[in-house]
């Protein structure tokens, strides 16, 4: 007898004859026709070699074996069906878990707020961990598990992963709020004959930047490169220079320090903000009920998904 070969369909079967003594109840309980549930229990007794049920005037009754193996077969089913549940339902309210984001620093101050709120009010066992990984280290740790969802714009993660458009965005001029020479708006030549402080962030798509000033021409006087985008609001509003950053994170500093938002003499490509997720998890509740809720907290218009 090889148990390893026994189909756990005729388990269910034995299951439900087990608890309700009748072969017509029990393929009703399992969809089955009743010569099928007959058929499957005539199966179950050529693999035991036992006759495991005996039909009497009080109904099916098990044998001795099938008195043994009635609990274990029941609490096996139970536990099989118990995983399967759980695999297809996902409780926000009832979750304890770490929700692992790849974002840039621009995305911790953008995106993590509104989040870190709707989880307080939706999942409030729910914690968030954020990474900052390079475009060709994304896709594995989004395959792995490693990490449930890219957020922020990276035009260069294409490739093995889905993705959706939440809303897109520009690039702006900030400078100090009490600037000497610029005022409300700022000219090309402003813009050419100041100074700069420029983040030079890699693993991003900012390089777009850089790559439409070169393409225009456009020549700068450097006077700060900085390894992040955080860091120039503050800088800006103590000097001087002029920085280009993306909108949403202009906004977030203009109450904290002073400086004015301005917009870009020079146009930009818009950046276009999505979240990325590997087709391993696309139907995987957890981590859609996380990328549902991004949908909501921070799309706009509509987009398709893509893989």
């Amino acid at each position: 007898m090889n148990d390893t070969d026994l189909d756990l369909n005729l388990l269910a079967v034995f299951d439900a004859v087990w608890q309700l003594k009748s072969v017509s109840q029990a393929a009703a309980s399992v969809g089955l026709s009743q010569p099928a549930a007959s058929n499957a229990i005539r199966r179950l007794r050529e693999h035991f070699g036992d006759r495991l049920f005996v039909r009497t005037a009080g109904g099916m009754l098990p044998t001795p074996l099938a008195e043994r193996l009635g609990p274990v077969v029941s609490g096996a089913l139970a536990q099989i069906q118990q995983g399967l549940q759980h695999r297809r339902e996902f409780t926000p309210r009832e979750e304890s878990r770490i929700y692992t984001l790849i974002m840039t620093d621009i995305g911790e101050i953008v995106f993590l707020p509104p989040l870190l709120q709707h989880l307080r009010e939706q999942a409030p066992g729910i914690s968030v961990r954020t990474v900052q990984l390079s475009v060709p280290d994304a896709p594995r740790a989004l395959q792995s598990g490693e990490v449930d969802l890219a957020i922020g714009f990276m035009p260069d993660l294409k490739t093995g992963v889905y993705q959706q458009q939440l809303f897109t965005t520009e690039y702006v001029c900030i400078v100090r709020r009490d600037h000497p020479t610029i005022r409300d708006r700022m000219t090309r030549q402003q813009f050419l004959g100041s100074t700069h402080a420029v983040a030079e962030e890699t693993g991003t798509g900012h390089y777009v930047v850089e790559q439409q000033l070169e393409r225009l021409g456009v020549r700068r006087r450097i006077g700060l490169r900085v390894p992040h985008f955080l860091a120039l609001p503050t800088i800006v509003a103590s000097s001087d220079m002029v920085a280009t950053v993306p909108e949403p994170l202009a906004s977030a500093f203009l109450e904290a320090v002073q400086i004015k938002i301005l917009p870009h003499p020079i146009r930009f490509p818009d950046l276009a903000i999505k979240q990325f997720w590997h087709e391993r998890y696309h139907d995987d509740p957890a981590n859609r009920w996380l990328r549902q809720s991004c949908t909501t907290l921070f799309q706009t218009g509509t987009s398709q998904i893509q893989a």
